[in-house]
């Protein structure tokens, strides 16, 4: 057995040393013609080229992976600092556009005190609607500043808002003119050379009505109306509301117009009140037309 064994390696010897030559041969062939050595390019396709893209992709994985690992910590502060900047940014975006409408605001009082003919008190609303019995809201202004019953109270935006009912040295009430038991005199702007005359009233419910207006009175959606000025109380051509819609009352010849308030009464937070006022209206505190 020992001797076939040895054989058999002679033989196995024999053909390596043959292939080596072979291949030596081979390559010396094509060194010397400056042809590519096929053998040479067998063992780069098939060995070398696979190891170098596998070893690429193995470093890019290694570098990728190490990279997470030792940025992940610095990566999230970094993040969580620059959530942190972004609120206080947002917050500071806030805080600047409330400071400009607020600017804007009191521009715009400042802008209507100057303009307006009559001399003007400006007061702040301490509440609105104290009373559920009635549409009313408190001022920070009383006696002491020159306010007296039946001051005449104006919106911002120069509408009327209503007048005063009853004065402390340093507070007053003022009744709204939604209210049930507020009215005024009314005239209705609907392009004719004299409009109509009614009385504008509150139902309680936000709403304003000018009431006895003879049917045949052309009116429109959108017609302006204001104080028409008499019962010497209320000043002519305050602002009221526009029309919003028309009822006629066929049994009576009348018709009657549900306003849009001029005035926004829910989200009043600065009034005037007119100086000149005459003191000598009706003695109880319940507005008059």
């Amino acid at each position: 057995m020992r001797p076939e064994r040895d054989n058999r390696r002679g033989g196995t010897l024999l053909l390596l040393l043959l292939l080596c030559g072979l291949l030596t041969a081979l390559h010396g062939r094509s060194a010397r013609r400056g042809a590519a050595d096929p053998i040479t390019g067998a063992v780069s396709d098939m060995a070398l080229v696979p190891a170098q893209v596998a070893a690429a992709h193995l470093g890019a994985w290694w570098h990728l992976s190490a990279g997470s690992l030792l940025s992940g910590p610095r990566l999230a502060r970094d993040n969580a600092a620059l959530k942190a900047r972004v609120l206080d940014l947002a917050a500071q975006n806030k805080s600047l556009l409330t400071a400009q409408a607020e600017n804007d605001r009191l521009r715009r009082l400042l802008g209507f005190e100057r303009r307006s003919p009559r001399p003007l008190l400006a007061a702040q609303v301490a509440a609105l609607k104290p009373s559920p019995h009635s549409d009313t809201l408190a001022l920070n202004r009383g006696s002491a500043s020159g306010v007296r019953p039946q001051s005449v109270v104006l919106a911002p935006n120069g509408a009327l808002v209503g007048q005063v009912l009853s004065v402390s040295a340093r507070a007053c009430d003022v009744l709204l003119l939604t209210d049930a038991g507020s009215s005024v005199g009314a005239l209705v702007h609907n392009h004719t050379p004299r409009g109509p005359i009614g009385l504008c009233q509150g139902d309680g419910q936000g709403h304003l009505r000018v009431t006895y207006l003879r049917s045949d009175t052309p009116l429109h959606i959108g017609d302006a109306v204001t104080t028409s000025g008499l019962g010497g109380v209320f000043p002519k051509s305050l602002p009221v509301g526009a029309v919003a819609s028309v009822f006629v009352d066929r049994t009576r010849s009348l018709q009657t117009a549900v306003l849009r308030p001029a005035a926004d009464y829910d989200h009043l937070e600065e009034v005037f009140l007119i100086r000149d006022v005459p003191p000598d209206g009706p003695a109880s505190g319940a507005p008059a037309p």
